[in-house]
């Protein structure tokens, strides 16, 4: 079991030659966003942009892709149809995704480096509806591909109920409550052992995952590494969007999907020690917390330097 340190970032951080382009360093396909959750597509998108991906595509509803370029001029939209949903209770969503726009992802995955699915794309709510079907209609087409995938959130959720295989290069991050309904046991179960059922769940799924909380866990099943960044500032709603934006963001700059959630744990702990300096850890909101990574870029960057 290894502790993250500065030093450790300094080697992992992706070069930045003078003569690139933005496809240079990758384009990041974000399937985020519904109804009730517009905000996680927009914080997912642009924080991985923060972290020097050359190019977002956020998939989501219309809905969300216009609130989203309402929100910021830097995120690249593609509207997904939609069908709606009604239920026992005459009560109708019209967000729902269209599974048959899977076809529709696959093109736009052809220029894609990495790949995001999950936040707050919504519950399972039997009233509501969800983007269940959508869900497993898109792992399934996914089932071969090379490119690493960042499943997050409702994302997680989805799996937890549909147990589906997933494609290799896939990073989980869960937080406890994710991680239980995934592996079936109890919360404290976790939090008594973090580090063991982060394994565990790695072994069941082949996946890496990324256990969040104090002291997130990082781990392929094999290796373990603790993040020391962070802390109560980062227990608010929309970090871990923020977070998921970051590890895809430098998976999309061929870091591997081991290092870059290293990194990006590492980063988004020390942005909010950053925004924490200025904002303290009861005032910082999510949005905030993508304009301190700067800030943790820069400390990582005069660390490299020294060395």
């Amino acid at each position: 079991m290894q502790t993250l340190t500065l030093t450790n970032m300094c080697d992992l951080l992706p070069p930045r030659p003078d003569d690139s382009n933005k496809a240079s360093f990758g384009h990041v396909l974000n399937i985020a966003g519904s109804m009730n959750y517009k905000g996680a597509a927009y914080l997912s998108s642009l924080s991985a942009l923060r972290v020097g991906a050359g190019y977002v595509t956020l998939a989501s509803s219309p809905s969300v892709c216009q609130s989203v370029s309402h929100l910021s001029a830097n995120i690249v939209t593609l509207p997904l149809e939609t069908q709606a949903f009604s239920s026992a209770q005459d009560t109708v969503n019209p967000e729902i995704l269209a599974p048959s726009q899977c076809d529709a992802l696959l093109k736009r995955m052809l220029s894609s480096t990495a790949i995001s699915i999950g936040p707050g794309l919504g519950l399972i709510n039997q009233e509501l509806g969800s983007n269940l079907e959508f869900f497993s209609a898109l792992l399934n087409k996914l089932k071969t591909t090379h490119l690493p995938i960042i499943l997050d959130a409702d994302g997680l959720n989805y799996l937890s109920v549909t147990q589906a295989p997933l494609p290799r290069n896939c990073l989980l991050t869960p937080h406890p409550k994710e991680l239980a309904r995934l592996l079936s046991v109890n919360v404290g179960d976790i939090q008594q052992n973090r580090a063991l059922y982060a394994k565990k769940a790695a072994k069941k799924y082949h996946v890496i995952v990324v256990l969040k909380g104090h002291n997130t866990v990082i781990t392929d099943g094999e290796l373990v590494f603790i993040n020391p960044t962070g802390g109560s500032i980062l227990a608010k709603a929309g970090t871990g969007d923020v977070l998921t934006g970051m590890i895809s963001g430098f998976c999309a700059q061929s870091v591997s999907p081991l290092s870059a959630a290293c990194l990006g744990v590492y980063l988004h702990g020390l942005a909010a020690e950053f925004a924490e300096k200025e904002l303290s850890a009861y005032s910082m909101l999510a949005s905030e917390l993508i304009d301190y990574i700067p800030n943790a870029m820069i400390e990582i960057l005069k660390a490299k330097h020294q060395n």
